[in-house]
C-alpha cells in the first residue's frame, strides 16, 4: 500500500475547486468503507468498531467544515480543522500500538482518556507526541504537519504573521476573519495537505477494517443472537 512519505505521491490539479472536488471525494469514499464490513444491518459492533466509527464521522464533518472555511477564506479555521484530522488519524493509528485494541475500545467507550492507554509490554502513554511520532515512521510528513497546523489552534506568533500585510514602509493587520485579498493559489497547499490528511486516514481505517469480523461472520453472530433472544432468526 503506498504511504504518503516525505515524496508525497499527489496528482498536481488545476485550481482551486479541482482540489476542492478532490477533498469532498475522498471523504465520500471514507464515509462507505464501513459498509462492507460493520454488513449486515444490525450487527452487534463492539467498542472499538464504534470508536472507528467516530473517526470516520469526524472525517466527513471535518471535510464539511473544511470546504466550507477555504471557500470563504477562513485560513486560520481551515488550517485548524488540517490539525484536528491528522489527531484524529493518529488517535485511530494508536489503537495499534496498544496490547489489545479491543479492551483499549471498551475503555475508551466508558469514557476513560485516550492518554490512559499505553503502547505493548507496559510502554509510554500514548500521549499526541508519541503518537504523531509514531506515526511519523509510517508517514514522514506528519510530525511537522502537526506542530505546523497545532500553532493555529493555539493563540500563536503564526496566527498573528498570517494576518499582516507588509507595505512599504508599514505593516497592515487585519482583524477580520476571511482574507478576501488572498489569491486562490495561496490555499493550493492547504487543501492539498488535507488532502493527504484524508488519505492517510482512509489507509488506516482500511488497515483496521481487515482486522474485524467479517459481514459472513457478523451474519452468523446476528443470528446466533436472535435465535437466543427469540427462537429464530427473526426479528
Amino acid at each position: 500500500m503506498m504511504r504518503e512519505t516525505n515524496c508525497i505521491h499527489l496528482e498536481e490539479l488545476p485550481d482551486l475547486p479541482s482540489r476542492l472536488a478532490r477533498v469532498a471525494a475522498i471523504a465520500a469514499e471514507i464515509e462507505g468503507m464501513p459498509d462492507e464490513t460493520y454488513a449486515p444491518v444490525g450487527s452487534i459492533l463492539d467498542p472499538i468498531e464504534w470508536f472507528s466509527l467516530a473517526a470516520v464521522a469526524k472525517s466527513t464533518s471535518n471535510a464539511h467544515a473544511f470546504q466550507h472555511m477555504v471557500v470563504s477564506r477562513n485560513s486560520i479555521a481551515a488550517a485548524a480543522i488540517v490539525r484536528m484530522q491528522i489527531e484524529a488519524a493518529m488517535r485511530l493509528f494508536g489503537l495499534t500500538l496498544v496490547e489489545n485494541p479491543d479492551d483499549a475500545g471498551a475503555r475508551l467507550m466508558k469514557g476513560e482518556r485516550y492518554s490512559s492507554l499505553r503502547m505493548k509490554g507496559d510502554g509510554p502513554r500514548l500521549v499526541d507526541k508519541l503518537l504523531h511520532e509514531e506515526l511519523s515512521k509510517l508517514y514522514a510528513w506528519v510530525t511537522d504537519a502537526y506542530e505546523s497546523t497545532s500553532a493555529y489552534v493555539h493563540l500563536d506568533r503564526v496566527a498573528i504573521n498570517s494576518k499582516l500585510t507588509y507595505l512599504e514602509p508599514d505593516a497592515f493587520f487585519s482583524l477580520s476573519g476571511i482574507d478576501k485579498a488572498k489569491p486562490e493559489e495561496a490555499y493550493y497547499h492547504l487543501v492539498d495537505t488535507f488532502f493527504i490528511a484524508l488519505r492517510m486516514t482512509k489507509q488506516l481505517l482500511e488497515d483496521f477494517l481487515a482486522t474485524r469480523p467479517k459481514p459472513c461472520e457478523r451474519a452468523e453472530r446476528l443470528a446466533k443472537f436472535r435465535r437466543e433472544r427469540y427462537g429464530n432468526d427473526e426479528i
